[in-house]
């Protein structure tokens, strides 16, 4: 029984140790905001952070009733070892939406 319950808490802390984390959007200044997308303990390089950053950012700019305006991205190098793993970081702003754009 307790082999298993052992096995058990091991496998979950591995899992979670893989997951996909998500930070922010966070403040930065007036209408300013970064958000973070970072891959776990195991990286297989292929992650599409960087646009899921973006898709991130844009719905929440949508949900605020405002337009997406990129400032910045930037993504870490590698080689993704030692806690340097893969991560995607983008800064925005959330503007007003203009009438009459195309």
């Amino acid at each position: 029984m307790l082999k298993k319950l052992l096995f058990s808490f091991i496998t979950v802390l591995s899992i979670s140790g893989c997951a996909t984390k998500t930070i922010g959007p966070t403040p930065a200044g007036e209408n300013t905001f970064v958000i973070s997308r970072q891959e776990g303990a195991f990286p297989s390089g292929d992650e599409p952070l960087l646009a899921e950053a973006l898709g991130e950012a844009n719905r929440f700019c949508g949900s605020l009733s405002k337009a997406f305006k990129l400032i910045n991205t930037h993504e870490n190098s590698g080689p993704y070892i030692l806690g340097n793993y893969p991560k995607a970081t983008v800064t925005f702003e959330c503007i007003n939406k203009t009438k009459g754009k195309v």
